[in-house]
């Protein structure tokens, strides 16, 4: 059973830049995309998708493999990612899986949930569920869940476990059922073990890449990015509009919002995301350990 090995952290983080250079020390090693928006046809200036010239040095999968109206489930993704890393393996070859969605990771390594939502269902509720543990706190989200999941409420009143207690209010917000019951009929996990490389940056410091990374993306033509894209019919209820930035972009060009205004929406948003994705990682941390 080979080991897999994954490369992942909050947005900005580095993981591309890593993991290229783990691909030109190892020529075996074939990238395996898990960032959702990145699997989206004419999304790539905003969402940092590796270049045609680093995409012809090193062969990546998983991406611009969906059109902007296409929905895709963690289940999609699972499925897809295992036929493509079984596929790797058979050439002899190094699948190595880099991205920051937690959610895919998951299903890919660990088995799914059935009935389990979409990323961007899940991303809502993370939200949600993020937001309400903060203004109501540990021991009353806690009490609350008792009726709704007391399966899981026995397991976080013996183990007082913050992060466990988010993850069963996100699947209630995102499926309006109990995860408790729904983890005993969980699909299978890989046949291959992953071996995490998790990249977490002091906090300021990877504020700062991120300012600077929306800096350059925007230098780089994001607006003018978007712009085309809704020139050809992309509208902001479409899926793949939900990537950071392209919302805020897009209100900007409706005159909604000026460039700065712009700028500093795109930053909150982004460390917003990051801190929930730091959140989703600890579990990876904590499995290298």
């Amino acid at each position: 059973m080979a080991t897999i090995e994954v490369i992942t952290g909050p947005t900005a983080s580095g993981k591309s830049a890593l993991a290229m250079m783990r691909a030109t020390e190892d020529p075996t090693i074939e990238i395996v995309n898990a960032d959702a928006s990145a699997m989206y046809v004419g999304f790539d200036i905003g969402t940092a998708k590796p270049s045609k010239e680093e995409r012809a040095r090193v062969k990546h999968h998983l991406i611009d493999l969906l059109e902007t109206h296409q929905r895709f489930s963690a289940f999609e993704y699972s499925e897809l990612a295992r036929k493509t890393i079984r596929e790797v393996l058979s050439r002899n070859a190094k699948p190595l899986v880099v991205g920051g969605t937690g959610f895919y990771i998951d299903a890919l390594f660990f088995g799914l949930i059935p009935n389990a939502a979409s990323a961007d269902e899940m991303k809502d509720a993370r939200s949600r569920a993020e937001s309400e543990i903060a203004e109501h706190g540990f021991d009353t989200m806690h009490e609350r869940l008792r009726p709704i999941d007391p399966e899981l409420w026995t397991q976080i009143n013996r183990e007082r476990n913050p992060i466990r207690l988010q993850r069963a209010w996100e699947y209630y917000y995102a499926t309006g059922e109990a995860l408790g019951e729904a983890r005993k009929h969980k699909t299978d996990p890989l046949e291959h073990e992953p071996s995490f490389t998790v990249i977490e940056p002091p906090r300021q410091e990877l504020w700062k890449r991120i300012e600077e990374r929306t800096d350059k993306l925007l230098a780089e033509g994001w607006i003018e990015e978007v712009k085309s894209l809704m020139d050809n019919g992309v509208t902001l209820e479409m899926p793949a509009m939900r990537a950071i930035g392209y919302q805020e972009i897009a209100k900007h060009l409706n005159g909604e919002l000026t460039l700065e205004e712009t700028r500093e929406k795109i930053i909150i948003a982004t460390r917003q995301y990051a801190k929930r994705q730091s959140t989703w990682m600890k579990r990876y941390l904590r499995s290298t350990n």
